[in-house]
């Protein structure tokens, strides 16, 4: 056994020993026993805290984390316009070429070359899960069939196929997010951070509210953004550092912002107001906002749903209104339907709002006239 292995064995049976004596502590009532079982934790934490440094030094962190970009890569050069027809997720730069014009770099038609676009394919490939990563290369790669791939994983066809399909729409997204920087730099040496941070693919619609304001400079610290939309601290600083990180590996270098968010009366502003004027979807606005929310037993996401639908709102409507895939709000008028939900057999809200009293047709439209900024 080489002395990194055995640093590593070591540092396992410390830290399950130490989990032992946290268990310990935890129902042990008397303050004799729990000072000396907290005094062996102290002692064990040091322990453990020596045996990493021995570990950081025979295998470097930066080492450890170069072999791990390493296991998620994926062979985009072994891929070949096949992959593209194959996988019916053309980019927009490539549909209409043949593949000769993608190899031979026709920036005029494509804006970028066939060995960037591969690059940018490698890079979405790191976002990739295990999963998805083994099933794309197989497919696409080895050439095996989606039928021969499920039998080896032990799995359904149709977890390979979803699998698959929700790969390549991730490794799209980042395709997208590239192509996008190039759009927002004004050539010198500004970059439109806010039409950037509004239309990136790759980050969550949370994610990207936060930057949005962030970036108004409107909040300032992490604690006001927070009260403004009735988040954790905590929440608040875990979805701006993914977002970052996020951003920092796409490697904009961007200049100084060219426009900044315009939030009107900020001291005044809610969460929802906030929704509206960051431009997030109404799916985003009747989610977040009225989380918890509900309306006769029914959650306010779905009261709107069947106002919507009593009001022969078409689902693909529906979808574009509310930032939806046209498949979700079928299901959910399917789903609604098999419930019996229905508006007028929801009792009416005790705040005696006007909307309860709206037939749906109405309400519909008085909810689009006070959202209607949401998709400005």
């Amino acid at each position: 056994m080489s002395a990194l292995e055995e640093n590593r064995a070591q540092l396992a049976k410390l830290q399950a020993r130490m989990k032992e004596y946290q268990v310990q502590l935890k129902a042990e009532t008397d303050s004799q026993r729990r000072a000396a079982l907290k005094a062996k934790i102290s002692t064990y934490r040091a322990a453990i805290r020596d045996v990493q440094v021995q570990i950081d030094y025979l295998d470097p962190p930066a080492v450890r984390r170069a072999r791990r970009e390493q296991r998620k890569r994926l062979d985009i050069g072994a891929l070949s316009f096949d992959f593209f027809e194959r996988s019916g997720a053309c980019w927009s730069d490539i549909e209409g070429h043949s593949w000769q014009q993608v190899e031979a770099g026709d920036f005029a038609e494509l804006g970028v070359g066939m060995d960037q676009l591969q690059s940018w394919l490698a890079e979405g490939a790191q976002r990739l899960t295990d999963r998805q990563r083994l099933y794309i290369d197989a497919y696409y790669n080895r050439g095996l069939s989606m039928q021969l791939i499920a039998q080896e994983q032990g799995v359904d066809k149709s977890t390979v196929a979803r699998s698959i399909k929700n790969g390549m729409a991730r490794m799209q997204e980042w395709v997208e997010a590239k192509k996008l920087i190039a759009s927002c730099a004004n050539g010198k040496g500004g970059f439109d951070w806010q039409r950037y941070l509004a239309q990136v693919p790759v980050l969550t619609d949370r994610q990207r509210q936060l930057m949005l304001l962030v970036l108004s400079r409107l909040p300032k610290t992490q604690e006001e953004l927070a009260g403004k939309l009735e988040l954790e601290k905590s929440t608040v600083s875990r979805i701006l550092s993914r977002a970052g990180r996020t951003i920092q590996r796409l490697d904009i270098r961007g200049g100084p912002p060219l426009s900044r968010p315009e939030i009107r009366e900020w001291d005044r502003a809610d969460k929802f107001s906030l929704a509206l004027q960051t431009g997030m979807p109404l799916y985003f606005y009747y989610r977040f906002c009225f989380r918890g929310q509900q309306v006769g037993g029914v959650s306010r996401y779905n009261y709107e749903l069947s106002r919507r639908r009593e009001a022969g709102v078409s689902p693909d409507e529906t979808a574009r209104e509310l930032g939806l895939k046209p498949k979700t709000v079928r299901s959910a008028y399917s789903r609604l339907k098999r419930q019996c939900v229905q508006v007028g057999h929801i009792p009416a809200p005790r705040d005696g709002s006007i909307g309860a009293r709206l037939d749906p047709e109405t309400y519909v439209k008085l909810q689009r006239l006070v959202t209607g900024c949401a998709n400005s």
